[in-house]
């Protein structure tokens, strides 16, 4: 009995029609090149979660703020405006985030780029060096890629005054999070901003139409605050507040997602 399945199978695999099913089933070129370029965009992202990991040991569980004081920016409070669809504090346009604060803790700063991402150095207005919303007040040796951003909802530093309504803008805590494997706190994004909040799910990065979040066969990749990344789809992540985890999400916009852009849908 063997025999004769060893003898069938060895007969399977010579076939012209074996042959050619397994040319067909066996990925392209081209989307061999595709899945490998996500999976380094999945291993970057990774690596800089261990790395902000690194950053909140080193201070006190406390995580890099989102946007840091500087000469120019003094931390004040909320300055929202009505109408508008995301926190807006003093820190607006300061010449520090996260992506500047982890540096020190990253060999190569193209740990930043995803691949697949086509925006790294993209500009946002004429003059603007393109890249990292910062960038413009450094040297281009210093220039840092987009592709990572924070989760907005949660990291932002102007969350706590607008809608927690206390006084300041601040940092987050490691102890403020209820389920690490349920809050996101890293979005493949397209934008120079140092976060994306869920409020981007109706707002486009630029005229083609496609939306501010890289994506990958509809889905998006994000990475939760206990380190597990997963590829999902936007509208998944309205179920569980894995924008918000135990606190005010200060957005309606999984109350429209008819108006997600194809490329989400």
């Amino acid at each position: 009995m063997i025999a004769k399945i060893i003898s069938l199978s060895t007969l399977a695999s010579s076939s012209p029609s074996s042959a050619c099913w397994r040319r067909s089933s066996s990925p392209s070129s081209k989307e061999r090149g595709r899945q490998g370029r996500v999976a380094v965009c999945l291993s970057n992202m990774r690596q800089i979660g261990m790395r902000l990991n690194m950053y909140l040991q080193d201070y006190d569980e406390t995580f890099p703020m989102n946007r840091f004081p500087d000469d120019k920016h003094a931390i004040e409070g909320c300055k929202l405006e009505n109408g508008s669809a995301y926190p807006i504090g003093s820190l607006e346009n300061s010449s520090l985030n996260w992506r500047r604060a982890v540096q020190s803790y990253l060999k190569n700063k193209q740990v930043m780029v995803c691949p697949s991402n086509p925006y790294p150095y993209a500009s946002q207005a004429p003059g603007d060096p393109g890249g990292d919303q910062t960038n413009r007040y450094y040297l281009p040796k210093d220039y840092l890629p987009l592709s990572y951003a924070y989760n907005g909802n949660f990291f932002h530093e102007a969350v706590p005054p607008c809608l927690y309504k206390e006084k300041l803008e601040r940092p987050r805590m490691i102890s403020e999070i209820g389920s690490s494997s349920n809050l996101i706190m890293l979005v493949e994004s397209r934008l120079p901003y140092p976060d994306l909040g869920n409020w981007f799910f109706t707002l486009g990065a630029d005229p083609s139409g496609k939306g501010a979040y890289q994506s990958n066969n509809g889905g998006v990749n994000f990475l939760f605050a206990d380190l597990h990344a997963k590829k999902l789809k936007l509208a998944a992540t309205c179920k569980g507040k894995m924008w918000a985890d135990t606190f005010p999400e200060g957005s309606d916009v999984c109350q429209h997602l008819d108006q997600l852009a194809e490329e989400y849908r």
